[in-house]
């Protein structure tokens, strides 16, 4: 029985396997091993391991996957081939059953189909990864065919056709879309095992960025519309369709949404290995990569500025518009010679008066004790001289005060700026006509033909020398908002020159707008350094109207001792090239702002002035000039104030040129820190509100030390010295690091 058994076993195995079991089962181990290590192998390359023969690896899966259906199709007939024969010989199936039981059956029946399943699952994951990688090249395809979209919709956009620009961005997000469905129909099974593949990974988020892309060029398109809409004049601006204040709202619901995706989108973009792109699109991606970086740090600037303009323009608010003459600079930008007001509803200018300063100074009934220096002009204080501290803000809220005592309503907004924003929007609009005074004024005659009108001419239409700046201004306005859109890129440009030199300086009464105008450095604040600084700030005190005459050329000298103490060595020299005439001399009351704590070792050149306050004069004392004076001490040799403004030590002090006259001044100064071994050294140098360019020369000497690193170029950098030119048009930042040889 035994032996028949036997017998029946192995037709059994010959007539479904074709294989022969063998007594040693050390054979069947091998087998296993082979077995197991060709597909561990074949699996391996599935995941991309040997990338350089990805597309012969390709066929084999192919390969594998059509071996492995053959190998199913002879399981599944092998099962029909069990179901048939027990349906036939159903009575003898208990015996059949019993050779389950069987030592040697059940022991080559459970290693079939160990085989099989191990077979059947690995050829089936080799079809999946063969599978996977064919998809990715297909989502790749998309990705850059919808890029191109991008590309063409940008075109359509330089071209000004944004209705092109929008069908291109709908191509653009439907074929990106339509990439991402490819992989999402290929079922939830097939997707999970993709994802262990890094090139799936970063296929879906290249993707998914694209798609973020083209929803934000969407956004950009709406902005577009809305923007569009919005028109400027003489009254502000005004929206065809809805209030210039919705029409903001939805600009900056646009630009919201546009940077939102932006942002989503180069996050992804940044997390994606460029290794897993085709060899021929890495150089596309890499650009991509950039020019999503640069719009998204190019969105967020504008976002904020646009904050600033949507803060300022929508509400009500009081507006105090001071225009100051640089020809007579004063600390805060210059002499305020004429003032507007104005109020603004929603972006609608409604203006209420433009006038001469001296309307209002002569409404002012106290007497307020001016600061110290401003006696050589004047034993009183108006709000014409109130912008005396170098820091604006502190300067603004004295103009308040002086407003408010002179009759003004109390301003949210405080504008101030000089003819030189003037100057260089009459470049971009051409000659203004002002029959009125049988003028043309143009950016090369507007200071000239001003000047001598606001300060000689008796014959005015309204008897009021400053009236010729109350006609001109909604005039230029309205030619302002009149200019081609392809004008309006010089507008905003020679805007942002103009804050950026300092000759528009803005104040706000609300903190938070305040915040906003300080981060974009627009507030004329002396900014906040710990470690070396540099301001130079005159204030003409001499009635004449000589300072665009006036060269002035720097030089500093910073010295790192050998114990890290650090000495500069200022000299400032000031060049009048007006004649020898009256009324020519330019005279300067000059503050030098240093790092708090800075000492004075020496100087000279000042002219000091010894001026008294009159004894019958019965004063009102201002809290802020009385501050700003009584920290004062004086150098008892050249008379040189030394004081406390706005955190930082200053060195006060006269300085008279004549026409054709040259004149030097040096100080030496002692910093407050000394250098460690290693350690960064800093030098912050600010411009003057509403002052020309100047150059500086700066020579750095540091013997004993090395830099490490420095953000600023510089000329003859030798062991130990360094040597730059700088002309300073707007503020600089200059830093290195030094260490100690």
């Amino acid at each position: 029985m035994a032996k028949q058994t036997k017998l029946k076993l192995y037709t059994y195995h010959n007539r479904y396997f074709n294989l022969k079991v063998k007594k040693t089962a050390g054979k069947k181990n091998i087998w296993q091993k082979i077995f197991y290590r060709v597909f561990d192998f074949l699996f391996l390359v599935g995941l991309g391991v040997i990338k350089p023969f990805q597309l012969f690896f390709k066929l084999v899966f192919g390969a594998c996957y059509h071996t492995g259906s053959a190998l199913i199709s002879v399981v599944t007939k092998f099962a029909r081939g069990v179901k048939n024969d027990v349906a036939k010989t159903f009575n003898n199936f208990p015996k059949r059953l019993g050779l389950i039981f069987n030592r040697q059956f059940a022991r080559s029946f459970f290693i079939f189909i160990f085989i099989a399943g191990a077979a059947y699952a690995s050829l089936q994951s080799m079809h999946l990864i063969a599978r996977g990688l064919e998809l990715k090249d297909a989502i790749l395809h998309s990705a850059f065919l919808g890029n191109s979209y991008l590309n063409q919709a940008k075109d359509a956009l330089s071209k000004e056709n944004f209705s092109e620009a929008q069908t291109r961005f709908e191509l653009a997000y439907k074929t990106f879309n339509r990439g991402q469905k490819d992989v999402e129909e290929t079922g939830e099974m097939f997707n999970q095992i993709l994802s262990i593949l890094p090139q799936k990974q970063d296929a879906d988020k290249l993707l998914k960025a694209a798609a973020l892309v083209a929803q934000a060029g969407q956004d950009f398109i709406s902005l577009q519309s809305n923007a569009s809409s919005i028109k400027l004049s003489a009254a502000g601006f005004a929206a065809s369709g809805d209030s210039a204040a919705k029409t903001f709202g939805n600009i900056n619901n646009s630009l919201d949404s546009a940077s939102q995706k932006i942002t989503a989108a180069s996050k992804l973009v940044n997390s994606i290995n460029m290794n897993s792109l085709p060899a021929s699109q890495r150089e596309n991606f890499v650009e991509l990569k950039s020019k999503l970086q640069i719009l998204q740090f190019s969105l967020t600037n504008f976002r904020q500025v646009f904050a600033v303009v949507n803060n300022i323009f929508i509400g009500q608010k009081n507006v105090l518009l001071l225009f100051e003459n640089n020809n007579e600079l004063r600390a805060g930008g210059g002499f305020i010679g004429t003032y507007g007001s104005l109020k603004l509803n929603n972006g609608i200018i409604s203006i209420v008066n433009i006038s001469s300063i001296y309307d209002l100074d002569g409404q002012l009934k106290e007497i307020i004790k001016p600061p110290h220096p401003m006696l050589n002009v004047n034993d009183r204080w108006y709000l014409r001289d109130a912008n005396w501290f170098a820091n604006f803000s502190e300067s603004a809220k004295s103009i308040t005060s002086f407003f408010e005592k002179e009759g003004g309503e109390t301003p949210d907004i405080i504008i101030a700026v000089t003819p030189s924003v003037i100057v260089d929007w009459l470049k971009i609009t051409g000659p203004i006509v002002l029959p009125s005074y049988g003028l043309t004024l143009t950016s090369d005659n507007f200071v000239e033909q001003t000047q001598a009108i606001t300060t000689l001419s008796n014959n005015l239409p309204t008897n009021s020398p400053k009236q010729i700046l109350a006609d001109l201004f909604p005039v230029l306005l309205q030619k302002l908002s009149q200019l081609d859109a392809a004008s309006w890129p010089q507008v905003i440009e020679s805007l942002q020159g103009n804050l950026n030199s300092k000759q528009i300086v803005l104040y706000a009464k609300d903190p938070g707008l305040q915040q906003q105008l300080s981060d974009f450095h627009w507030t004329g604040n002396l900014e906040n350094s710990d470690r070396d600084y540099l301001s130079i700030v005159s204030s003409n005190l001499g009635g004449t109207k000589t300072d665009l005459f006036i060269e002035q050329k720097s030089e500093l000298v910073t010295t790192v001792e050998a114990d890290g103490s650090i000495i500069n060595e200022l000299s400032i020299t000031r060049t009048n090239k007006l004649p020898v005439l009256d009324k020519t001399d330019n005279v300067s009351f000059m503050r030098i702002f240093v790092p708090l704590g800075s000492k004075l070792v020496s100087n000279t050149g000042f002219g000091y002035k010894n001026i008294q306050y009159p004894d019958n004069i019965n004063y009102k004392l201002d809290d802020d000039a009385y501050d700003w004076e009584s920290g004062i001490l004086q150098d008892t040799v050249t008379g040189t104030n030394i004081g406390v403004e706005s955190g930082k030590t200053f060195f006060g002090n006269w300085i008279t040129v004549r026409g054709g006259e040259s004149k030097t001044i040096k100080l030496v100064y002692k910093l407050p820190f000394k250098l460690q071994n290693i350690d960064r050294y800093s030098l912050m140098l600010q411009k003057q509100i509403g002052s020309l360019a100047q150059d500086i020369n700066w020579k750095f000497n540091f013997s004993g030390r090395q830099i490490a690193w420095k953000n600023f170029d510089s000329e003859n950098l030798d062991a130990s010295s360094l040597n730059s030119d700088i002309i300073l048009s707007k503020d600089y930042f200059l830093g290195a690091v030094l260490q100690k040889r």
